[in-house]
């Protein structure tokens, strides 16, 4: 099968990446970095002999960006599995940036894979078949005083998802989305954090073993379904006081 993946070259992009070469499915790699991107690729074909392409670009909404993507893909042949292991946040994001700063925090994290997805998806749904991958923040479960742009993107991401899933019921096509909590990752390394963090190479195989069901919302580490739970029922008296 022909997959392609998002911000491929670090973290769970990688994880993923390599987790579905090893399946013998064919990719179309999409990061920034070039030079990471082909490293990336080289290593994959030799170790598991499968088709893997490389498109160097940030996803973005307008048109020139999405078409430049949906040729790239064309190229595998029919698309059967879209996946979007990315993100951007920054530790200033406290609501008061400049316009451009939160219109690159939206592109990013929410309008650019709305934006492919609704080109991708019409055909998945012809043909009956395929999957489209998602991933979201458990900081987005509940506004706070910080990553607000952040946090508002991803909880837009969540809600898009559902909604798809929902114009998708009854077909082949699986819709899936998942809340994650802390990654190790390399915003994350060296930081303390209240909460241990999973490897994405625990994650990717989390998405790969369930692609075929029909779950929906997935908390991953599962735990944080629990905590996220007991945050939203926190009355706003008390939330307001705390501060993470």
């Amino acid at each position: 099968m022909n997959f392609v993946i998002v911000g491929a070259s670090a973290g769970l992009g990688r994880a993923l990446s390599d987790a579905l070469a090893e399946k013998g499915h064919n990719l179309l790699l999409i990061a920034g970095d070039e030079r990471d991107l082909q490293i990336q690729a080289s290593d994959l074909q030799i170790r598991y002999g499968t088709e893997i392409s490389t498109l160097a670009c940030r996803l973005k909404s307008d048109a020139e960006t999405i078409e430049t993507i949906e040729k790239s893909a064309q190229k595998l042949g029919a698309i059967d599995g879209l996946l979007f292991p990315l993100g951007l946040s920054r530790d200033n994001d406290d609501g008061m940036q400049s316009p451009q700063y939160v219109h690159e925090l939206l592109e990013a994290n929410l309008s650019g894979t709305m934006a492919l997805t609704g080109r991708i998806l019409p055909s998945m749904l012809e043909r009956n078949r395929g999957y489209i991958v998602g991933f979201g923040s458990v900081a987005a479960d509940r506004g706070r005083g910080s990553n607000i742009v952040y946090a508002a993107a991803k909880r837009g991401l969540s809600s898009f998802f559902e909604s798809i899933r929902h114009k998708a019921a009854g077909s082949g096509v699986k819709i899936h989305f998942y809340q994650l909590g802390y990654l190790e990752t390399s915003l994350s390394f060296g930081k303390r954090l209240p909460f241990p963090a999973a490897s994405p190479k625990q994650a990717a195989r989390e998405v790969i073993r369930h692609l075929e069901t029909d779950r929906g919302l997935t908390y991953f580490p599962a735990f944080w379904r629990w905590i996220c739970l007991a945050l939203r029922m926190t009355p706003w008296s008390v939330f307001k006081k705390l501060r993470f």
